[in-house]
């Protein structure tokens, strides 16, 4: 919630760290869906209220300080109207970030940034100490909440044209998803390289999700196939893709997932490792990769990385960075050849 710059810096200052005031009453507003209910036009808070089963006053107040920083918009007769950032919490709808609003304030998520410092003190993520288990096993738990994760991080790098476009995909004849999720990126390089086969790679309960869609438009040219990385992939291609998969990991297990691949290349000197991934630049510039680093350390342990880490990384796995392409900020496609 930055503050306009002619203000005092103590003032400025307040902006950023009560940016929980603004973000947890938007959260709120995404989980009880009020943009679905307020696509048909403007309603007031009594009525939204009796909808969803909340009390009116205090969604009233949620919705006020939505609109006070153009989320939503206030209008006579106490009824509120959707904004152009309104409409980005509908479901369902292109640019939606719905899904990354209601995981970001999940109480789930939420919780372990409250205990943020013992992560600075530890090295090690909240996530676990607070929950008991594992990100990941927390989502194996709650199927519900695996599928909004899913789509959160599908919607905060969801340009898939621009990375279509800044790398030549239409030269592999096969391509792996790996830990492709909803599958939205391997469809969309299905669609712009027509001669191109493919297959999505991920947990057995999220290719079971994603099949019937991929199946249904690309038939034949397209498989899924269970699989977990590390350990040895189940498939054959030319390209092994991963997009926003290894900044959830330790650098030790990210070297594992990329050694595997390494394996999967084995001696042949046309096949590619492609990694889609924020890279952090190295100065004090405003970057969103910065400020998903400390998502991905306190919830699952991970990191984001510069060029020169990454350059680290895929050395540590017998890869070598031989491409870097910038897309839309903070995304980067990354190729890897056989060192």
């Amino acid at each position: 919630m930055p503050a306009p710059p002619e203000l005092p810096a103590h003032v400025q200052l307040i902006g950023l760290v009560a940016a929980k005031w603004v973000s947890q009453p938007i959260y709120v507003l995404a989980e009880l869906g009020i943009a679905d209910l307020l696509a048909g036009g403007p309603r007031s808070a009594e009525d939204l209220a009796a909808e969803t089963g909340v009390q009116a006053g205090p969604l009233r107040r949620c919705l006020r300080a939505a609109a006070a920083v153009g989320v939503f918009r206030g209008l006579p007769e106490g009824r509120y109207g959707l904004t152009p950032l309104g409409e980005c919490l509908r479901t369902g709808v292109p640019d939606s970030v719905r899904d990354l609003t209601v995981l970001l304030g999940d109480p789930a998520t939420f919780a372990s940034f409250g205990d943020i410092l013992e992560t600075v003190r530890t090295g090690e993520p909240a996530f676990p100490r607070v929950h008991g288990m594992p990100m990941f096993s927390y989502l194996d738990a709650r199927p519900e909440f695996a599928a909004v994760y899913q789509g959160a991080w599908a919607s905060l790098s969801d340009e898939l044209g621009k990375e279509v476009d800044a790398y030549d995909f239409s030269a592999f004849r096969r391509i792996a998803d790996l830990g492709g999720g909803h599958g939205r990126l391997l469809a969309a390089l299905l669609r712009a390289c027509p001669d191109t086969t493919g297959v999505l790679v991920d947990r057995a309960d999220v290719v079971t999700m994603s099949a019937p869609g991929l199946l249904a438009e690309f038939g034949e040219r397209v498989a899924v196939s269970p699989g977990e990385l590390p350990g040895g992939l189940p498939v054959d291609a030319d390209a092994y893709v991963l997009k926003n998969t290894l900044h959830c990991f330790t650098d030790e297990f990210a070297a594992s997932v990329l050694a595997s691949v390494r394996a999967a290349i084995g001696d042949r000197p046309d096949a590619r490792l492609v990694v889609i991934e924020t890279v952090i630049p190295e100065d004090d510039s405003y970057d969103w990769g910065k400020f998903i680093d400390i998502e991905v350390m306190v919830n699952n342990g991970g990191r984001e990385r510069t060029r020169a880490e990454w350059e680290e990384l895929f050395g540590s796995a017998g890869l070598r960075l031989s491409q870097a392409v910038p897309t839309t900020p903070p995304q980067w496609v990354l190729e890897g050849v056989p060192a």
